[in-house]
């Protein structure tokens, strides 16, 4: 089998001059439910308590009575509660392990517990788990990457939003980042990497904050980001610009309008004045994709032409129900020689509604009654089943300003400009891809 190693990709800091005005770095530095089915068998909690101004955490993050952990990471138990060496682990068992293993996330003894399953005959989704965490811990030995995971593990167990751990989670990752630049500019490499570039910034995300990956950019998280107390499902995405980056697939289910509206809306929806069945229709509309994804915590990166690198971290279930109460986001039916399309059984054609969600921004002008006036820009749309991110990088930072549950970060390139296309150009080639001995 040919190993590729991320880490060989990475730059060892001792090569690397510090940039003027920058300090000298140190060389070496899941879904919500019953109790007990979070992701790697962490528990989860029940429901919130019955305060009426308590705001319910985010089910991104499944949370239990256990004592806090210490700040430090490095003060962390050396070993967690698990079975004896030894035992003869089935693979989900050995699953488990590894989950309670990453609490404490030693990149050596990752490796350990890896290797012992990596030679037994298994299933093509097994084998995949195996080799994915092998390339994360790969670049977890990475004295940088080490570092810098151990800072920003630190500053999440210190200050998580648990209603909005996207948020957080690219503060901290900004933070950090930004005062290293040798890893900072490793998303300008990934550009190089082209059609793999998804899988690579997959893997660097969670080598970064020690998650463990599960996925491969598709309908669920792809990487989970586990403690004692809680567990985030994360999903990961990295495109050229802004304007066009896949969510995830999304449909409208039957009995979506019993689920998200009582009885008497219901009986609006039915028998209402047509502005009463419009409301309630996008009601709907956004009530069922933010139920799609109240269990994922969203990270977006995208490197601009001069280098700069954008972090956009977006609790979507949260946001989008905030933002259609209070006006800010506006859904839109519309019909188009482009909709989808069925046919009933007496052969009639029935088109379906394309959807589109709009953010009303104010322009600062009064309209022609002397109200507030606002222009409605392109935020998200629906396309063959599938929900994308349509905004433009502007309009995000904008947006993050205003929108709860969503923080966009700037981290500008401070290095040469010449030297932006050899770093792009710095990703491994087929040949070594390929023909790399083992």
């Amino acid at each position: 089998m040919i190993n590729i190693v991320y880490e060989d990709w990475l730059v060892v800091e001792q090569d690397i001059p510090p940039l003027a005005g920058q300090p000298d770095m140190p060389a070496g530095a899941a879904g919500a439910g019953a109790l007990g089915s979070g992701p790697g068998g962490f528990p989860q909690a029940g429901p919130a308590g019955t305060d009426p101004n308590q705001q319910p955490p985010d089910p991104n993050i499944t949370q239990q009575g256990l004592p806090e952990q210490p700040d430090d990471v490095t003060q962390d138990p050396q070993t967690p509660d698990m079975p004896e060496e030894g035992e003869d682990l089935d693979f989900e068992q050995w699953k488990v392990k590894y989950f309670k293993q990453s609490v404490i996330g030693d990149p050596n003894e990752m490796l350990d517990l890896l290797k012992q399953v990596r030679e037994r005959s298994l299933e093509p989704y097994e084998r995949k788990f195996v080799e994915d965490n092998i390339q994360i811990q790969y670049l977890r030995q990475n004295a940088n990457v080490k570092s810098a995971s151990d800072k920003i593990r630190k500053l999440i167990k210190e200050e998580l939003d648990k209603n909005n751990p996207s948020v957080s989670l690219v503060n901290h990752l900004d933070e950090i980042l930004k005062t290293m630049p040798e890893l900072t500019n490793v998303f300008i490499k990934i550009t190089g990497l082209l059609g793999a570039k998804g899988d690579g910034h997959r893997k660097y995300i969670a080598a970064l904050l020690n998650a463990v990956q599960v996925g491969s950019g598709g309908n669920t998280e792809d990487i989970v980001l586990n403690d004692k107390e809680y567990s985030i499902g994360i999903s990961t995405r990295f495109n050229s610009l802004f304007g066009d980056v896949s969510i995830g697939k999304w449909e409208l289910k039957e009995d979506d309008p019993e689920k998200f509206l009582k009885e008497p809306e219901l009986r609006r929806l039915e028998n209402g004045s047509p502005e009463e069945k419009d409301a309630l229709r996008k009601r709907i509309i956004a009530e069922s994709i933010a139920d799609k994804f109240k269990t994922r915590a969203f990270i977006f990166n995208v490197v601009d032409n001069d280098g700069t690198v954008i972090f956009l971290g977006w609790d979507l279930a949260n946001s989008l129900r905030s933002a259609f109460k209070d006006g800010k986001l506006i859904v839109k039916l519309t019909k188009s020689d482009n909709s989808e399309a069925m046919i009933e059984d007496n052969g009639a054609i029935v088109a379906f509604m394309d959807m589109k969600i709009n953010y009303r921004k104010p322009t600062g002008k009064l309209d022609a009654d002397g109200n507030k006036d606002y222009q409605e820009l392109p935020f998200m749309e629906r396309r063959e089943g599938f929900l994308f991110l349509t905004a433009t990088s502007s309009l995000l930072s904008e947006a993050a300003t205003t929108l709860q549950g969503m923080s966009c970060k700037l981290i500008p390139y401070n290095g040469n400009p010449s030297d932006l296309k050899a770093l792009a150009r710095s990703a491994p080639d087929a040949t070594e891809l390929l023909l790399r001995n083992p």
